[in-house]
């Protein structure tokens, strides 16, 4: 890519990779924005505690005085981000930190003379400072799905969050050592005790617009737009947010996770003096310990997500923040502060709780941050952002507020119980994340298990529609072939099931929260019908809906006849079909090859599988053609393999060669005048003893 070039398409979705030019540049420079952010801050907060009339109040003063712009400007930060390019926008943030370091040291300077007065208008620069990451945040996030590509969203926000996380940490730590080498005491010597902080400030502040000058020019997302009225833009913003429920929660889901981390960043500094009896540098060591496991937590978060945003990470960061917060208070809840002996047994402890805090907390904001930015709308990303932030940065006012109050007021919290409350409530959210999101829990759930059996890759995830509905059309080779298609996709997916094998004791309740549509030969036409409309109508309302048309496994290995009835769920709807061809199962345990399920050993261990996703076909005239294109898919397949070597557990599909009868495996539905579906085994189905209809979930069910 040459230099002025654009890493977008026509459609302004990014084209880059995570090791593009643009994206390591906005890595860079967030990395050395949000390391000045927390130098500065922390800085500023140290400093404030020396002063007698600050000393109690100084860590809410310094969070409420850093979150406050991201409220005020919460309007103008979407309107400058949609409004002009977004790499302009990043570039002149930048140097205006440069300028507002400046400000920053003259006010230094002047606590030299006035002490009180030279920390309040320090202050005043963490105000500023604030402004300019308000600016920042919106047009930061909003370049990532400009710059990358739409599979690569969520492993890039992995990136970013523990750039930043790791980077706040150091900062933190960086500032608490800036703080302890600064003396800004009256009558100090102005430039000694300038050196430090003024030398490290003003740096980083240039090495990061340095970086930002390396992202490539980005187009405006709607250059047309005009300047907003504050707060009927921000209000706006915010019924933008609420109409599109889904991100409204995950901006909720977002918000809390910014208003713990705020707490648990001030609880850490009460926590290393108070409790462990550590110094201030000792103290950001811990917050090293956090930011390790928020980073690691991270990665692993766009690592598992496999080229699609998984929400079903989502529960799992919550059970995990709730266990190493409760493990906190469990390590320092009993520390004697009088007891040295107590005090350093409880330190390594500690920090491994806040590693598994960390991690939990990695697991947890990825996948929200990436759903926001990939489900939103280009046009209107700045402002869904921008409202997110004003949701977040208002909890972490709570934050400063709440922790002000539960350490300084009646109830004189210390900080284990800080995250004892902190643990417990996390539980709730769990739940409640449990009941919005139980496909993408199970499905999370099902990846982790599939990854101890199978090795999994999936190929053309993007023909998958991210929005609306379709019907997938896949073949059938193991009673795993369902919930190994669940795992390929970042929205839900309702399948047809045979009725009697979904309905069984212990998972009908399981399936119901599914959406599984069932579906039973034996029941007769009307009812076959019912169920045909019924995963209709699901299509119509935009949901993903799955069947295999073959009605049976195959007991050979080849491709089965494809059953009439499943045309009758699109037919007349401008839903496409989207073919898939799953390869490489045949002959694992849970195939019958050797007319055998179950009863043989595996050959290989993990598994290795293929999906191969083609492109959606739209209003095919015959079942034929189908099953033609998913045979052209095993074709596809069967090449891929001879160019990385035979697998020895496969068997080639043969479209030229009759398949033997199959025997009947309880799944078969014969055609019938109204061309009645077929169904299929693997996932989970509605309650049989439930009449209704299981009740659709919503498109991405958060």
């Amino acid at each position: 890519m040459t230099a002025g070039q654009t890493e977008m398409d026509s459609s302004g979705r990014g084209t880059g990779g995570l090791r593009s030019r643009s994206f390591l540049a906005l890595l860079v420079t967030q990395g050395f924005g949000s390391l000045n952010d927390n130098i500065f801050r922390w800085f500023c907060v140290l400093q404030g505690m020396k002063v007698e009339e600050l000393k109690t109040s100084t860590i809410s003063l310094g969070l409420i005085c850093f979150t406050t712009p991201y409220l005020l400007l919460a309007s103008h930060s979407a309107y400058v981000s949609d409004r002009f390019s977004k790499r302009k926008t990043i570039v002149a943030c930048k140097f205006a930190e440069i300028v507002i370091m400046a400000i920053a040291v003259g006010a230094m300077a002047l606590g030299g003379v006035d002490e009180m007065l030279g920390i309040c208008l320090v202050f005043v620069a963490v105000f500023l400072m604030g402004a300019q990451s308000a600016m920042f945040g919106p047009a930061k996030f909003g370049a990532i799905p400009e710059i990358v590509r739409s599979e690569k969203i969520s492993e890039a926000n992995g990136m970013m969050q523990m750039v930043t996380t790791a980077a706040s940490a150091l900062g933190m730590f960086a500032g608490f050592v800036v703080s302890d080498m600064a003396d800004l005491s009256p009558g100090a010597p102005t430039l000694a005790g300038l050196l430090w902080p003024a030398g490290v400030l003003i740096s980083i502040a240039v090495l990061g617009a340095v970086a930002s000058m390396a992202i490539e020019p980005l187009t405006p997302a709607d250059p047309t737009r005009q300047p907003p009225n504050p707060f009927k833009e921000t209000v706006s913003n915010l019924a933008l947010l609420y109409q599109g429920r889904p991100l409204f929660r995950a901006a909720l889901g977002e918000a809390f996770f910014w208003f713990l981390a705020s707490l648990a960043t001030s609880a850490i500094t009460l926590m290393g003096e108070q409790v462990l009896g550590l110094g201030q540098t000792a103290t950001g060591m811990l917050a090293i310990a956090l930011v390790i496991g928020v980073g690691t937590g991270s990665v692993l978060a766009g690592m598992m997500s496999g080229g699609k945003v998984e929400l079903g990470l989502v529960p799992l960061g919550a059970s995990v923040i709730a266990l190493g917060s409760l493990g906190l208070y469990w390590v320092t809840g009993d520390v004697d502060p009088t007891n040295p002996t107590t005090q350093v047994a409880a330190v390594w402890p500690a920090a491994t709780c806040l590693i598994v805090l960390g991690l939990g907390a990695g697991f947890f904001i990825v996948p929200l941050v990436a759903f926001l930015q990939d489900r939103s709308e280009r046009r209107t990303r700045g402002r869904i952002l921008a409202a997110a932030n004003f949701i977040s940065f208002s909890m972490m006012i709570v934050s400063a507020i709440v922790f002000y109050v539960v350490t300084e007021g009646s109830l004189g919290w210390e900080a284990p119980t800080i995250f004892l409350a902190a643990g417990l409530g996390t539980i709730p959210i769990l739940i409640y994340v449990l009941w919005l999101l139980p496909q993408a829990s199970i499905r999370m759930f099902i990846w982790v298990l599939s990854r101890l059996v199978y090795r999994v890759k999936v190929f053309g995830r993007e023909n998958i529609p991210t929005q609306g509905g379709a019907l997938i059309v896949a073949n059938h080779v193991s009673y795993m072939d369902g919930f190994l298609l669940l795992t390929s996709s970042s929205r839900p997916i309702r399948f047809v099931a045979h009725a009697d094998r979904v309905n069984r004791f212990g998972i009908a309740r399981l399936t119901r929260l599914m959406g599984v549509i069932p579906i039973r030969s034996t029941d007769g036409p009307r009812a076959i019908v019912a169920s045909l409309r019924q995963a209709r109508a699901a299509v119509e309302n935009g949901e993903l809906v799955c069947i295999f048309p073959e009605g049976q496994l195959t007991t050979s290995g080849r491709i089965e006849d494809f059953h009439r009835g499943m045309m009758k769920i699109v037919d007349g709807l401008e839903a496409p079909i989207v073919p898939i061809y799953l390869d490489e199962l045949w002959g694992s345990i849970f195939s019958h090859e050797r007319g055998r399920f179950l009863w043989k050993i595996p050959r290989r261990w993990p598994y290795p599988v293929s999906i191969h996703v083609g492109e959606p076909q739209d209003c095919p005239d015959t079942v034929g053609e189908v099953r033609d294109t998913v045979l052209a898919l095993g074709q596809k397949a069967e090449n891929m393999r001879d160019v990385k070597g035979p697998a020895a557990d496969t068997v080639e599909y043969d479209r030229n060669v009759e398949s033997p009868p199959a025997e009947p495996t309880g799944d078969t539905v014969q055609d019938t005048p109204v061309d009645q579906q077929s169904e299929t085994n693997p996932a989970p189905a509605a309650d049989s003893d439930d009449e209704r209809p299981a009740p659709p979930l919503s498109e991405d069910e958060t």
